[in-house]
């Protein structure tokens, strides 16, 4: 029923497609954004779609509370505040189903009202509309800019008497997510002889500089000022056979640690004629020290 597609850390948590932090959150974002997903890999148009909006959320840093309506994936890992989070949106009438009573996913919420899927939110930001709602400077409704932040002093918009009421008030909260980042960026190693020495252009060539996209997926991360670099056709072949891609979440084996760690790969190059990746938690890790999430369990 969709297990396949969501795997645990080590301490037993869902990573999938919403792993680790990558984004330190702002706390200048204080609206409470909820956003129902799906990581059931079958769902191939919800999950984009979901990962689209959790994307968007992540990269401007707006701290968001993810509910899985994969029920494997909250049985695997803490799935109490997310059955919360389901059952009251259910209890209250806010859930959105199309044909056949099918559920709409994704479906974002802020403070409450219900603000659309990825589209919509994608196009909130494109308007220059959300920061004010995240900041609760405007009606995610409305967009009236009457409101108040303090969301404990003007229950409803003065504008349209939509009512704000946080969907898990007290859990899932941006402390703990900022907690979280903080103690994966703890786990950061770097090798000492690239800390010493810059990127060399006759040594290592970031995949960045590729002129065209593998499998039709954008490869972006370190050395894009350097997209000039003309590829040999061996190295063409060599970084084409990437076991891995970039925004890919894998495993990677930490020595110093004596442990597996959750990461992603931020960039692929070349050193020495070998594939290497560049993962948010390690720079130029070799590809023998990294594995794939389907295989985080064995």
């Amino acid at each position: 029923t969709g297990s396949a597609s969501t795997t645990l850390d080590e301490a037993g948590c869902p990573c999938a497609m919403f792993g680790p932090v990558r984004v330190q959150p702002e706390t200048r974002y204080t609206a409470e954004v909820v956003v129902l997903v799906t990581s059931l890999g079958a769902k191939r148009t919800e999950f984009n779609a979901g990962k689209r909006a959790k994307d968007l959320l992540e990269i401007k840093g707006v701290h968001h509370k993810i509910i899985d309506f994969n029920r494997d994936a909250r049985q695997a890992g803490t799935g109490e505040s997310e059955n919360k989070a389901i059952s009251k949106l259910s209890e209250d009438g806010k859930l959105r189903s199309g044909t056949n009573n099918d559920l709409i996913l994704p479906q974002v919420f802020i403070d409450g009202q219900f603000v659309g899927n990825a589209t919509d939110l994608q196009g909130l930001e494109d308007d220059g509309l959300l920061d004010n709602i995240l900041m609760r400077k405007a009606c995610p409704s409305c967009n009236s800019s009457r409101r108040t932040p303090d969301i404990t002093e003007c229950k409803r918009c003065p504008a349209c008497w939509e009512p704000f009421q946080e969907i898990l008030p007290g859990e899932m909260t941006i402390k703990q997510k900022l907690q979280e980042f903080h103690d994966l960026h703890d786990d950061v190693e770097y090798d000492e002889d690239e800390e010493e020495e810059p990127f060399e252009d006759d040594m290592m060539h970031s995949m960045t500089a590729m002129p065209t996209d593998m499998d039709g997926r954008s490869r972006s991360g370190y050395g894009d000022a350097r997209a000039g670099v003309q590829y040999t056709p061996e190295e063409r072949a060599i970084l084409a056979a990437a076991e891995f891609q970039i925004s890919d979440q894998v495993q990677y084996w930490s020595d110093s640690r004596h442990r597996w760690m959750c990461a992603v790969v931020d960039n692929i190059r070349l050193k020495d004629c070998k594939v290497v990746y560049d993962l948010n938690c390690k720079r130029g890790a070799q590809a023998d020290k990294i594995k794939a999430y389907e295989d985080a369990e064995e």
